[in-house]
């Protein structure tokens, strides 16, 4: 993979408190990212010829190492250009030399200290909310399944980056300025949306990002009540009661399954597991594809 393109650092960057002063320059927020995504990475980063396609599922399942990988791919770019948010090429874009130095310096979410539990939280719901993004997406035909995927996985960057520095204050202005210029816009106001818990969100995605999240919730047993769902739906009118009753069923099931088997099915295995209509089926197990 080549090298990716850098650019001079902003006056201030978290990346600064690590102690290998070697991080790319592109890269301005670092944040947390799993063992088991730089174990698995660094195998692959092993071989000549990297399959782009397997190292994007294990980065695809790691919401800070997705937000570094997408930064590294845009730091060279022009600010009035269309954000790479597509993993593949953002691992083209990034390099070999660049990724490494990335695992080698990245804080990881298990370490000691007293953010480690809301980090591993934090990662966690995120995979499961994207995953419910997706499914919505899929069913309601509106948007991009894979970039609502991302949407949701990254809905929670500003938090993830301040718990991945838990003692020190983050520029959260320019925290802003590096996820407009790395990853696409709607994605971004979802992000804000979330933030300053917007309730009735116009653009699709966003809408789509914010159920996913409250569907999350409800799975968990956590606070969110049928009138607060309710808010998201603006942009499907058309849909009756029965039918997002119907969906929210189905987004519940997922994201039970998408929690228990995270980090027990291969990165690779549970995304194709994603492609399909029920992925909590065995796979002769045909009743929700008929």
């Amino acid at each position: 993979m080549p090298s990716a393109m850098s650019r001079s650092t902003a006056t201030y960057s978290p990346r600064r408190l690590s102690a290998e002063p070697s991080l790319p320059m592109a890269l301005e927020f670092v944040p947390a990212v799993l063992s088991r995504s730089v174990a698995s990475l660094r195998l692959l980063l092993e071989d000549d010829a990297v399959d782009l396609e397997l190292a994007s599922c294990i980065v695809a399942l790691d919401p800070g190492l997705t937000f570094a990988v997408l930064q590294l791919a845009n730091g060279g770019s022009s600010p009035f250009a269309t954000p790479v948010w597509q993993l593949p090429s953002a691992l083209v874009a990034v390099g070999r030399e660049a990724l490494q130095t990335l695992l080698q310096c990245a804080p990881r979410v298990e370490s000691p200290g007293m953010a480690r539990r809301r980090l591993t939280t934090l990662a966690r719901n995120a995979v499961v909310r994207a995953s419910i993004a997706q499914l919505l997406a899929r069913e309601l035909g509106c948007c991009n399944p894979r970039k609502s995927f991302l949407s949701g996985l990254l809905l929670e960057t500003p938090d993830l980056v301040g718990s991945s520095y838990p003692h020190t204050a983050i520029d959260r202005n320019r925290l802003l300025a590096v996820m407009l210029a790395s990853l696409p816009a709607p994605v971004v106001n979802a992000a804000m949306a979330r933030k300053h818990a917007m309730k009735n969100v116009p653009e699709p995605l966003a809408a789509i990002t914010m159920l996913s999240e409250v569907l999350r919730c409800k799975a968990c047993n956590d606070v969110a009540s049928d009138f607060v769902v309710a808010q998201y739906w603006c942009c499907w009118p058309e849909y009756t009661m029965i039918q997002r009753h119907a969906l929210a069923e189905r987004c519940a099931e997922l994201a039970l399954w998408a929690g228990e088997n995270l980090y027990r099915l291969e990165p690779w295995d549970f995304l194709a597991r994603l492609e399909r209509r029920c992925p909590w089926e065995l796979p002769d197990e045909r009743a929700c594809d008929r």
